[in-house]
């Protein structure tokens, strides 16, 4: 990983005062620089448990998808806490914490990161394309922080 992408992700866990406040959220734009809301049939299927012990775990599990793969992700939350599922870069993650930080109540149902209470679950679809390392990360106040990302790359080519 390059040095500043390490920059970047730590300047994640930075800590902030907290604003209260309640209310779902949606993104206007589905576009991303590591792709766009998946659609039509997957490339592959992944199961993701959201952990208490701070952590996602992915079935089978994903270190790299090629260049316009699409992935079904189909997400559970196996803890006793909240936790939030989101895809997208550093940058993406960076300013999603700094709303975290703001409105940690946030609720997600978008095209790229879901919030699920204990035992819910959810799908997200995504075609992967660019070059940008992707970022799976919690944005939920000290969850990142505590180890609840998780890195891929987009690798060149059309199938995986």
């Amino acid at each position: 990983m390059n040095i500043i992408l390490k920059m970047v992700l730590l300047g994640m866990v930075s800590t902030g005062l907290f604003a209260g406040g309640a209310h779902e959220h949606n993104h206007e734009s589905n576009q991303s620089s590591i792709g766009e809301p998946g659609k039509g049939v997957p490339d592959l299927e992944v199961m993701v448990s959201m952990r208490d012990s701070m952590r996602f775990i992915f079935k089978p599990s994903l270190d790299s998808v090629n260049d316009g793969a699409t992935v079904k992700f189909m997400v559970r939350n196996d803890g006793a806490i909240e936790h939030e599922f989101s895809i997208g870069d550093a940058e993406d993650q960076v300013k999603h914490a700094q709303m975290m930080r703001e409105s940690p109540t946030m609720k997600h149902q978008d095209a790229n990161t879901l919030s699920l209470a204990p035992g819910q679950t959810g799908n997200l679809s995504w075609r992967f394309t660019g070059t940008e390392t992707v970022v799976f990360s919690c944005n939920l106040p000290g969850h990142f922080a505590a180890g609840m990302k998780h890195l891929m790359t987009i690798a060149p080519g059309n199938s995986l």
